[in-house]
């Protein structure tokens, strides 16, 4: 254990903030990688400032296992912590500081097994995959799965490492962002009758949006895996106008859907396109200046649905001796992964409950007990 509490006090000490470069992270990886002979390809964005890695250990054959985790994490502003989030602290059988349970524990203890991966007679690969941006847009691994699709052999299953104390997760809920914009026509408060309110049409949209936030909860398919166990919607902020005695040209809110899988984001929007179609073509009676436009905002993730047969559960509940399938409110990268075609679940060590906040940290347990399950599954690659 000590090997993996050295490596997550070196990841720790990188700020992988979601808006700042992970690369200092990475090179330190593949570094490491490289110190055993495994060449590992580091996959860049567009604008070079961050990447994600891939590294194979084992033959390049078919039935691999992936183990996925991102490397950024949230940010530490305005959170009051006891020590320096990025100093590894260790007191009472936890390890504190950022990162240390989402999800960076889970990167340390993959990492900290390549030697017995190594060492051992692996008759199919497992894999390591790195990822960025999951805390902000959730689509920094994109570009990484693609590679996969078009690099690896057939991969049998991947496996996010995300805190679910060792759960095997086969379901999460998708979230989609939106960010709508009204355009009005401003004039004197004393004369509403020569302009176009947009602050009194985004309200009417908000009333719609809350509309169908109710029937998501009363109508919809209960989705028992949950908490609560129905799509949710919800309006996280309103900006509009400028002045008292001004008719609001302008207003803009931001809102978000969090769908079951049973539920497709697509029908939501539909019905609020449909509706935002109608409010426009009223606003323009009175000016052609006057428009709605809705844009994705900061994020739109696939929710995780139980696959039938999934190759990725079947594994995880042989190796954890888990049967019962069990669903998480917070989404992954896992959606991703089962979108592009991938058989994926989520089981990582620590609880989310310390996540994305101060004195973060991840018990010593946890991580001993993941350990027991990279060994089962180093075992499983090693049987014909």
């Amino acid at each position: 254990m000590q090997r993996t509490l050295d490596i997550l006090t070196r990841l720790i000490a990188f700020d992988t903030t979601s808006d700042r470069s992970n690369l200092a992270l990475i090179h330190f990886v593949r570094d490491l990688l490289a110190e055993h002979d495994i060449q590992a390809t580091v996959l860049p964005n567009a604008e070079g400032d961050k990447a994600s890695l891939l590294a194979t250990i084992g033959p390049p054959v078919a039935g691999g296992v992936v183990l996925s985790g991102h490397t950024d994490t949230v940010p530490v502003t305005g959170q009051t912590w006891s020590q320096d989030p990025y100093q590894a602290t260790l007191k009472e059988g936890r390890l504190y500081g950022r990162g240390s349970v989402d999800m960076k524990g889970f990167i340390a203890l993959c990492l900290a097994m390549v030697p017995q991966f190594l060492a051992s007679p692996l008759k199919r690969p497992i894999h390591l995959a790195f990822s960025y941006d999951e805390e902000s847009t959730c689509m920094g691994c994109l570009p990484l799965i693609d590679h996969m699709r078009e690099t690896l052999p057939e991969v049998a299953a991947v496996i996010i490492g995300e805190p679910t104390q060792g759960r095997v997760v086969s379901a999460h809920k998708g979230v989609h962002s939106w960010r709508t914009e009204v355009t009005g026509v401003p004039a004197h408060s004393s004369r509403p009758d020569l302009g176009v309110s947009a602050t009194f049409y985004a309200a009417r949209i908000i009333s719609e949006l809350e509309r169908t936030a109710n029937e998501l909860r009363t109508n919809a398919t209960r989705g028992e895996l949950f908490e609560p166990p129905y799509s949710t919607l919800h309006v996280s902020a309103m900006q509009g106008g400028n002045a008292p005695n001004i008719i609001a040209k302008d207003a803009r809110l931001h809102w978000e859907l969090r769908n079951l899988p049973s539920d497709p984001p697509d029908a939501v929007r539909a019905r609020f396109d449909d509706f935002t179609a109608q409010l426009a073509r009223e606003m323009q009676q009175h000016s052609a200046d006057c428009r709605i436009q809705t844009l994705e905002d900061y994020a739109s993730v696939p929710a995780l649905t139980p696959e039938p047969d999934g190759k990725a559960e079947a594994l995880a509940f042989a190796l954890t001796g888990q049967s019962e399938r069990c669903g998480v409110g917070f989404c992954s990268e896992a959606g991703w992964f089962q979108d592009r075609g991938f058989s994926t679940v989520v089981c990582g060590p620590g609880s989310i409950a310390q996540a994305h906040k101060a004195d973060e940290y991840i018990e010593m347990a946890e991580l001993e007990r993941y350990r027991d399950f990279l060994a089962r599954l180093m075992q499983h690659q090693c049987a014909d």
